[in-house]
């Protein structure tokens, strides 16, 4: 292969990595919606849903996370556990940064138990992408016809 030809697919392949950032991202805020009105819903079904917010609110953002590490990973295969680093670092990224506008009203915790629930957050992301990983380890590989 010629120089040229290596620095385009080299340039076609940071364009295509990032295009699946930003698909991922786009699926897992979408993801992240739906939790989040399920658990509001799951909250307005009790009595005093105010001391479940919290506790609802958690879960829905580590079932994001997890769901977003393995949507990562499925669109990117060539490097699964980077994407779901990626994807984990800018959901965490936008979250801490709305958390911390709005802290007075969102939280009762210190700026640094919020950083701290994100990192965690970011270690979900990654532990879905090794799920993904597992998985399709797992799975047998399709045998290819013979022809002739």
């Amino acid at each position: 292969m010629n120089r040229a030809r290596t620095k385009k697919a080299k340039n076609s392949s940071v364009r295509s990595g990032w295009k699946a950032a930003a698909l991922a991202l786009g699926f897992s805020l979408g993801i992240g919606a739906v939790f989040i009105l399920l658990a509001a819903l799951a909250a307005s079904f009790t009595p005093d849903p105010g001391r479940l917010i919290f506790p609802l609110a958690v879960a829905a953002a580590g079932l994001t996370y997890l769901f977003a590490g393995v949507i990562a990973a499925k669109l990117r295969p060539d490097a699964p556990l980077a994407a779901g680093a990626v994807n984990g670092l800018i959901l965490a990224a936008i979250s801490l940064a709305l958390s911390l506008l709005f802290r007075k009203r969102a939280t009762v915790f210190p700026a640094y138990v919020t950083a701290l629930l994100h990192a965690g957050m970011i270690l979900l992301s990654l532990l879905g992408a090794y799920l993904y990983i597992l998985k399709k380890r797992k799975q047998p590989r399709k045998k290819k016809r013979k022809h002739g």
